[in-house]
């Protein structure tokens, strides 16, 4: 019998790092920007507005947007949603050229107080003037939204292109050099907006997988099987088992509320005439 425990006791372990790997706690944060700054023809000095677009002189601007990714999600977490709110608090008289508004990921490092519509950083030039698209910028469009005659909230929603640029800032935050935002009726007369520059928001939504805990064989006595295993702070924990991992019908032998701090849960269980096979869930 304890030969049959201990073979059950390996298999344990097994299962439970596995479980341990497909679950993760849930968490999201919203971000404002760390560095943000438009460049535009209207001036060859940093400008602390933000806006796209292009105006009744025919002068464009164009936005751009860093968030400290890396900075305030867990470097293991899995981004599940991404989504830039912004609010647009100037349109042109009579609501101007409605037109979409694209994102699209910056190539190279630029600076707030030295970015212009010809240099990016002080004496490093953009590829060409404004920047250009597939050399400054990415060739994808990460997310697009269309910007209407009103002024108000709008929000480039959540989509895996979105959820790729953070991902990547979090894992490589050395690439991480924020968005532009570009009109795609840049050129077009009286298509310009101006965003308030305190109100983009990026909210990002992720799981932080579970650290796969370590089970230990406490003791077989007296006719009871002992095991216990390290738990995470503030994670609820299932015991579940079934007599031949073939059964798909997992029984429930104990549940585990959550610890303020990391601690260990101890299991006892009857010892039995058949096989039994365990596993600890995590939500």
């Amino acid at each position: 019998m304890i030969f049959l425990r201990q073979v059950a006791r390996f298999l344990l372990a097994l299962l439970l790092c596995l479980d341990a790997h497909r679950v993760g706690r849930a968490g999201s944060v919203s971000l404002h920007p760390t560095a943000d700054t438009t460049i535009s023809q209207k001036t060859s000095v940093p400008t602390t507005e933000l806006v796209i677009g292009t105006n009744g002189k025919s002068q464009s601007s164009r936005a751009l947007l860093k968030f400290d990714i890396a900075g305030n999600i867990p470097s293991n977490a899995i981004i599940t949603s991404a989504a830039l709110t912004v609010t647009v608090t100037k349109v042109p008289p009579g609501g101007g050229i409605s037109s979409l508004f694209d994102l699209r990921a910056v190539l190279f490092a630029w600076s707030p107080s030295d970015a212009t519509w010809a240099n990016r950083l002080a004496a490093t030039p953009w590829s060409t003037l404004g920047g250009a698209v597939g050399v400054d910028f990415s060739n994808k469009i990460s997310q697009t939204n269309f910007f209407g005659s009103a002024t108000g909230l709008y929000t480039f929603i959540s989509n895996s292109n979105l959820v790729a640029d953070v991902q990547n800032w979090l894992q490589n935050a050395s690439a991480n050099f924020g968005w532009v935002v570009i009109s795609e009726m840049q050129g077009v007369l009286h298509s310009e907006r101006t965003l308030d520059a305190s109100s983009p928001t990026l909210l990002v939504q992720f799981t932080v997988p579970a650290t796969p805990p370590t089970i230990t064989l406490s003791s077989v006595t007296n006719g009871i099987f002992r095991f216990y295993f390290n738990a995470e702070s503030n994670r609820t924990y299932v015991v579940q088992y079934v007599d031949r991992l073939s059964n798909p019908n997992w029984s429930v032998l104990t549940n585990f509320s959550l610890s303020s701090i990391p601690t260990n849960f101890f299991v006892s269980d009857f010892l039995t005439t058949s096989n039994r096979f365990y596993r600890v869930q995590t939500p």
